[in-house]
């Protein structure tokens, strides 16, 4: 039975989803993730808290280009971690993250997944996935790592203005996704790939050269 392509994402089913102790939030609407993210930060909310929302008003990806956010078709969601911010930081979090999306979705089966460098995700050089990182700097650093991946989307769903340049896994798959499930598979790889960018940097940037795509037109 497919799963229905609305229903909310259960956070009580995420909060075990991986060893991190994180305090997951689901919120029926925000501006961006991130931006609510970046006040709770500042508010002193834990390392590994992670919000996700249904939709977001204000979506935004790198240099501040609107997401599209579909009520209940996407995954929208940013997570905080603190530590030491410095040069090194920035790529290094777009690229855990990058490389933790792309596993995730081949072991469910996705073929064709790619990074397009610094913080895009591709299927067959459509865009998939965006990771938005932005930083706080001051008596207690913070790093907030933005992800949004399109998953129900049929293409009349996207704006007319990207309906070229975008895809979702709905799409690329012929089938429905259990967000929510979809959720827990994320979280658990992006766990495994912030240990290893904590621990083995230099084995994560090898994966994450080994998924790099050949460039192409802007997407």
């Amino acid at each position: 039975m497919s799963p229905d392509l609305r229903a909310p994402i259960e956070g009580g089913h995420l909060a075990g989803a991986t060893p991190w102790g994180m305090l997951v939030r689901v919120v029926g609407e925000t501006t961006s993730t991130n931006d609510e993210m970046l006040r709770l930060g500042e508010e002193n909310a834990s390392s590994g808290t992670v919000l996700f929302a249904e939709t977001q008003s204000a979506g935004r990806g790198q240099f501040g280009r609107p997401w599209a956010s579909a009520r209940g078709l996407g995954l929208w969601f940013s997570i905080l971690l603190r530590m030491e911010i410095n040069d090194r930081v920035i790529p290094a979090l777009s690229r855990f993250a990058a490389v933790a999306i792309v596993d995730a979705l081949q072991s469910l089966g996705v073929n064709h997944v790619g990074i397009k460098a610094p913080n895009d995700v591709l299927i067959e050089e459509l865009k998939v996935a965006g990771i938005l990182v932005e930083t706080r700097t001051g008596k207690t650093p913070f790093a907030v790592v933005g992800v949004g991946l399109n998953v129900n989307q049929r293409k009349g769903d996207f704006p007319p203005e990207i309906r070229n340049r975008a895809v979702s896994l709905s799409m690329v798959s012929g089938k429905d996704w259990n967000r929510t499930e979809l959720a827990a598979t994320l979280l658990r790889e992006l766990w495994h790939k912030h240990r290893l960018m904590i621990d083995s940097p230099n084995e994560l940037h090898k994966a994450w050269e080994k998924m790099l795509l050949p460039p192409v037109d802007e997407v």
